[in-house]
């Protein structure tokens, strides 16, 4: 009997710590692809270094959602890239997903 409780016991620390860190790594992604979101539209200089690390790392993530939408311009000047917030969706989407998957077993 002690030793289906411990072994219960372990399960539920690894489940709760792979549950915490699907949750920070999902926080992370969702930081970087905001702030590429908030470069692109305060139309930050590529040519950076910071910001073009950002764009860079960034763009693994986001170049499934090239195209789907067409970016919006509005007359100011200022740009809104519609695959980056695509982006940010279907992700929190997806994670929400593997989450509640996650809990289910």
């Amino acid at each position: 009997m002690k030793i289906g409780s411990t072994i219960s016991s372990l399960f539920g620390y690894l489940s709760t710590t792979i549950f915490g860190l699907l949750k920070k790594l999902f926080y992370l992604l969702e930081f970087f692809l905001f702030l590429r979101l908030a470069l692109k539209f305060i139309q930050a200089n590529p040519q950076s270094l910071v910001v073009n690390w950002i764009y860079k790392w960034s763009d693994f993530f986001v170049s499934p959602f090239n195209f789907i939408f067409k970016d919006i311009i509005f007359p100011n000047g200022f740009l809104l890239e519609a695959a980056t917030l695509s982006a940010m969706i279907g992700y929190a989407i997806l994670v929400w997903i593997i989450l509640k998957l996650f809990r289910a077993f």
